[in-house]
């Protein structure tokens, strides 16, 4: 790494507060702050020639989608996916949310309904 001297450019970035604070409490843990951990992983950017993880869109399992389908089809569906369903289908096959909590939000949107 660079001596401490070197170091005088300054990135800004946004990101989600619950991101911030639950790496900070992580990286107080390992005795570093987010400025030297932020230089820690670009560093490895460098050395890798790339990101130093695999970054891979997540698996899709058909079966399971196949299954919240039949779940919308058992608890009252007409064939024809609500807004509200396609949404949290939607959300499970990129992976924002687990198949149990598709399961329950698809099963709720039915009581609502």
């Amino acid at each position: 790494m660079e001596n401490k001297e070197n170091k005088n450019e300054l990135i800004h970035i946004r990101i989600e507060p619950t991101v911030k604070e639950k790496s900070e409490d992580i990286f107080k843990k390992l005795g570093i702050n987010m400025s030297y951990a932020v230089s820690l992983f670009l560093n490895q950017v460098i050395l890798k020639n790339g990101f130093p993880f695999n970054v891979e869109l997540p698996q899709v399992n058909e079966t399971e989608v196949e299954a919240l389908a039949k779940i919308i089809e058992a608890t009252g569906g007409n064939g024809e996916v609500s807004e509200r369903n396609q949404k949290i289908i939607h959300l499970y096959s990129i992976g924002d949310i687990d198949y149990d909590t598709a399961v329950y939000a698809i099963k709720r949107s039915f009581v609502r309904e």
